[in-house]
C-alpha cells in the first residue's frame, strides 16, 4: 500500500486555543471533521487531474510525443481515504499504482529496456502496409534482378516476401535500435495530490470553525 498523509492538526502560536478545542472532542466528532476535510482533498485532487494542473495552479508539461490524450485518468478511480479521529490521508491501494502516482507527482528518471513479449515478437503474418511504408521511408532497398546495384522496393512487394517479424527486424536495423539495451525516460513532475497552499487554509478554517461550534 501506497501512501500520503495530506492532513494533520498542528499546534501554533496564535490559533492554540481553538486547535485545543479540536482535541477536546470527542473521538468521533473529530473523526467526522476530518472525514469532511479529506474527501475535499480527494475531490480537489482528482479536478487537478481533470484539468491537468498541478498544485500551483500551473498547466503539466504536455506529452513528449505531443499527443493531447488526457493524462493520468486511470488515477483518479484509485484514489481511496482514511480517516481517524486525529489524521486523515489519501492513499492508493496497491504497490504498483502508488509507485505509478508517486513518479508522475514528483517526477522520476525510469531505465528502460526493449520489450521481452516473445508473444508480440514472433508474428507469422505477412508484413502489414504499415511496416511496409514504414520500411520504405527508412531506405530500405532490395537488389535489382538484372544488373548490379539496388532499388526501391514496391509496397505490393515488401508486403507480399517479408514477415511481420522480418520488416520489424529490417525496420529496428535500419533505425540503429536493435543493439540499444536500455535508455532512459525522465518523466516530469505532474503533481495533482495534496493541498494548495489556498486549500491548506481554508480547511484548517473549517477545522477549526467546526471545532468552536461543536465545542
Amino acid at each position: 500500500m501506497h501512501r500520503w498523509q495530506v492532513l494533520k492538526v498542528h499546534f501554533d502560536e496564535g490559533q492554540s486555543i481553538e486547535q485545543l478545542e479540536f482535541l477536546m472532542l470527542k473521538p468521533q466528532k473529530r473523526r467526522n471533521i476530518l472525514r469532511s476535510v479529506i474527501r475535499d482533498v480527494r475531490k480537489s485532487s482528482r479536478k487537478r487531474i481533470q484539468k491537468e494542473q498541478g498544485l500551483s495552479g500551473q498547466s503539466w508539461q504536455a506529452r513528449a510525443n505531443g499527443k493531447k490524450k488526457k493524462m493520468l485518468v486511470k488515477l483518479k478511480k484509485h484514489m481511496q481515504i482514511r480517516f481517524g479521529p486525529n489524521n486523515a490521508k489519501v492513499y492508493f491501494k496497491g504497490s504498483k499504482t502508488g509507485k505509478i502516482a508517486s513518479a508522475h507527482q514528483i517526477g522520476a528518471s525510469l531505465n528502460a529496456t526493449p520489450t521481452t513479449n516473445t508473444g508480440a515478437q514472433n508474428k507469422s503474418g505477412m508484413a502489414t502496409k504499415r511496416q511496409a511504408i514504414a520500411l520504405r521511408n527508412a531506405g530500405y532497398k532490395i537488389p535489382r534482378n538484372r544488373g548490379k546495384g539496388s532499388k526501391n522496393p514496391s509496397l505490393k512487394w515488401i508486403q507480399a516476401n517479408l514477415t511481420q517479424n522480418q520488416a520489424g527486424f529490417i525496420l529496428r536495423e535500419l533505425k540503429g535500435s536493435s543493439s540499444k539495451s536500455k535508455w532512459q525516460i525522465d518523466l516530469p513532475a505532474r503533481s495533482f495530490l495534496g493541498e494548495s497552499k489556498k486549500e491548506f487554509r481554508d480547511h484548517q478554517s473549517f477545522i477549526l470553525n467546526k471545532a468552536m461550534q461543536v465545542a
